[in-house]
């Protein structure tokens, strides 16, 4: 079946985007994007984030206070796609990826708890991290790979989408392997017993997979079984990381270790795993609201987004 037309496009356009990231049409590009975030003020996709921001903290937040939140989570998108622009840059050539590395470099931090993180990677079993739609997750990929540790990261792959293809070569160019989200489960087993670090991105309602509903901000939540399927057959535990904006730079906090309890019965082991790390994720949304995904269908039945 041949690549839809729309696909093809939106690939094109992504390409001769990258190469304006970092270079001296840069300028052009941020003003486009703020553009962008500008031209959605009052749009549904603002009323969709500011409804879901409704559902989550409910009358914790005044209407000015949602639509403060929803158009810093704008703002932020737009710095996000021309980030992950400029690193896509890194497949180019090896001067431009020694470029996008020491930028890395220079605007990631990380806390006291990287050796937290090396001491359970240096155990030699294997590190199975959960993250969210938070802050800069592709970076956080990627500074850790700048920091040694070796792996790889399950993603979303879309068959007949060369604009899918453009993430993974980012990540690819900058030492990050990708898995498919359909992938047989021994290829991301694979990494972990062989000492690797495995990044799952899992705060979403991913449709095609399978999900239980566990409590997120108070609300039953659609979320995925996997983080737990892969606890229970590498034998890990969950280790939550993530990359968030402080100020100008992003830092990385690797946070608690989350145990499967194997005493439950299976469902209930999961559903009791992916309640915790779901409180986990809350309180960093919490922290840094402008920062989440608002505009995706978190929960049944929440507004969606035009397409």
């Amino acid at each position: 079946m041949p690549e839809p037309l729309r696909r093809r496009v939106r690939a094109a356009v992504l390409r001769q985007a990258s190469r304006c990231a970092g270079g001296p049409l840069d300028p052009l590009l941020r003003g486009a994007l703020s553009s962008m975030v500008f031209a959605l003020r009052a749009t549904r996709w603002e009323r969709v984030m500011c409804d879901n921001l409704a559902t989550a903290f409910g009358s914790e937040l005044s209407e000015g206070e949602r639509i403060e939140i929803a158009r810093g989570a704008a703002a932020h998108t737009a710095r996000l796609v021309r980030e992950w622009l400029w690193m896509a840059r890194a497949a180019e050539s090896e001067h431009c990826r020694r470029r996008v590395e020491e930028w890395i470099d220079e605007n990631v931090e990380f806390d006291s708890s990287l050796e937290v993180l090396r001491a359970r990677a240096g155990a030699g079993r294997g590190v199975l991290i959960a993250t969210a739609h938070l802050g800069n997750w592709e970076l956080l990929a990627a500074s850790l790979r700048r920091r040694g540790f070796d792996g790889a990261v399950i993603g979303l792959r879309k068959r007949n989408d060369s604009s899918a293809e453009f993430i993974a070569q980012m990540r690819a160019a900058l030492g990050v392997k990708s898995l498919s989200q359909d992938a047989p489960p021994r290829e991301a087993l694979r990494v972990l017993r062989s000492g690797g670090v495995l990044g799952v991105v899992c705060d979403l309602h991913a449709r095609r997979l399978d999900n239980v509903e566990v409590p997120f901000f108070a609300r039953p939540a659609p979320t995925m079984t996997a983080p737990a399927a892969l606890a229970r057959a590498s034998g890990l535990p969950l280790t939550l990381a993530r990359c968030v904006r402080v100020g100008e730079r992003y830092r990385v906090s690797v946070g608690p270790e989350l145990q499967l309890d194997r005493t439950l019965e299976r469902r209930e082991a999961t559903a009791d795993l992916l309640t915790r790390m779901n409180a986990e994720f809350e309180r960093w949304i919490r922290e840094q609201p402008a920062q989440w995904a608002w505009y995706h269908a978190r929960w049944r039945g929440a507004a969606t987004p035009p397409t």
